[in-house]
């Protein structure tokens, strides 16, 4: 059985590269078919860190947190966060340049102080934007984001100020100025002192302390060696937005080489925050301490292609796809009843309602068709998914009665009709890595000789992920 397969699309560079806060788990969102790849890797060495921050990701409260210039309403939201479960939500009530500052352990002459926040901005409505050093209420400096970040997602912002002679800092933040209404949130400040930024620190992460009480004041990352070479395997669940822990299907669990051991997961939810923690294995059975990070896979745009249809076994056959006709879902009761003499009403017993069947019909246009030909017509597993304002859950089917339609003439569009039947989620213990674009057999094909492969992939992550890791 291959390792990972399907080598039929081309690779692309992820986007997203997020790290535990210990070092050890590195996810990369891999946008081009909706999926993380996971890397474990136990040799990573300790990476100390100090957040200066008191309440840096305001998850009680929004103390030691202060309102930084005019027309701004300050509100903690748990609709939207980056890092644990809030953030701060900014509203402008009039033209403004305004947003937030948050104390910090007093920092003298000399020390050069690193910042790092997360935000998430509109795709209109802001201008420019800073980071501010601040002593109290006087600003020491303003550094003006050179390019607004992107719209629509999270994006960490950074820079740094070395204090001169006579400054002390007790507060950084960061401000936008925007039209009336425009609405921007933040999340995960990381004050840092020294010449580096490091990944977000706070002390309820994995590897983690707070300094004195916790979200009211300094925090460190205390990260303890590992010993990879007794690490077998390494297993990694994901926690969804319900709270479910669910085994990601290739790490359940996945081998590890030298304490490093590589994943991917082709069912994560769509456009919510979810969190992953790898737990490795040793040799005597044992389990060592876990790593964690979080990360939120992106959804679709509304609209045109808006809904992927996966399959389970191969995430290269997976399809972005457009619905033509939105299925009406069908639960049925399961009811038992029997008649009773005597009386005018039967015995009756409920049993769960089974699980929503549908009909579909979706779109095709060029070299698209063949491909949701062999997705809609190999046997295996499917699951549909789409965007969470949708409202249309997650669903493991298996599709029947496949009907095409030529929309026109046979060189334009077509349409296909299936039953949808759901299915529970198929077993995940001892399933093998599988990856888009890469398997053994693809290994084969491009290196003649195993030399040739060690000289091509620097690392056992390298190589099992093709070069993502």
């Amino acid at each position: 059985m291959p390792m990972i397969v399907d080598p039929s699309a081309p690779q692309v560079t992820p986007p997203l590269v997020t790290v535990s806060p210990d070092g050890y788990l590195r996810a990369d969102v891999d946008e081009l078919w909706a999926g993380v790849v996971l890397a474990y890797d136990a040799a990573t060495p300790p990476d100390t860190a100090r957040n200066l921050a008191l309440n840096p990701s305001v998850e009680v409260n929004i103390t030691d947190t202060q309102s930084y210039g005019p027309s701004i309403t300050r509100t903690r939201v748990t609709s939207r966060s980056r890092v644990g479960a809030a953030c701060i939500e900014h509203t402008h009530t009039a033209a403004s340049s305004a947003g937030t500052t948050w104390t910090i352990s007093p920092q003298t002459a000399g020390t050069t102080v690193q910042v790092g926040i997360w935000v998430w901005i509109p795709a209109t409505g802001i201008t420019t934007g800073q980071i501010t050093w601040r002593s109290g209420t006087m600003t020491l400096r303003n550094a003006v984001l050179p390019v607004l970040p992107t719209a629509g997602g999270w994006v960490r912002i950074s820079a740094s100020h070395t204090l001169t002679a006579g400054q002390t800092c007790d507060r950084v933040g960061l401000a936008f100025a925007a039209s009336t209404g425009t609405t921007w949130w933040a999340d995960a400040c990381m004050a840092e002192p020294g010449s580096a930024l490091h990944p977000y620190v706070d002390g309820t992460q994995p590897g983690c302390v707070w300094d004195g009480t916790a979200h009211a004041s300094t925090s460190r990352r205390v990260t303890t060696p590992m010993t990879p070479g007794l690490i077998r395997q390494v297993r990694i669940m994901r926690q969804d937005p319900d709270g479910a822990a669910t085994p990601v299907r290739s790490a359940d669990p996945a081998w590890a080489v030298d304490g490093v051991g590589t994943a991917y997961d082709h069912e994560a939810p769509l456009g919510v925050p979810i969190a992953y923690t790898a737990t490795p294995l040793y040799a005597d059975g044992t389990e060592g301490t876990p790593s964690a990070l979080s990360i939120t896979v992106p959804a679709p745009p509304a609209g045109h292609r808006d809904v992927w249809i996966k399959s389970v076994d191969e995430p290269g056959l997976s399809a972005l796809v457009t619905v033509w006709s939105w299925p009406e879902l069908t639960w049925e009761a399961r009811i038992d009843s029997a008649a009773v003499q005597g009386s005018p009403y039967s015995v009756a017993a409920q049993d769960l309602y089974s699980a929503p069947a549908s009909t579909m019909i979706i779109g095709a246009e060029g070299s698209q068709i063949p491909a949701l030909e062999r997705l809609l017509t190999t046997p295996g597993i499917r699951l549909i998914q789409t965007r969470p304002d949708y409202y249309r859950p997650d669903q493991f089917v298996m599709v029947g009665g496949v009907q095409q339609s030529l929309d026109s003439t046979p060189t334009e569009s077509r349409s296909y009709q299936f039953s949808v039947v759901p299915v529970a989620r198929p077993a995940t213990a001892g399933q093998p890595m599988r990856m888009p674009n890469w398997s053994w057999d693809q290994v084969a094909a491009q290196f003649g000789t195993f030399d040739a492969v060690v000289g091509s992939y620097p690392t056992w992550a390298a190589l099992s992920t093709n070069g993502t890791v």
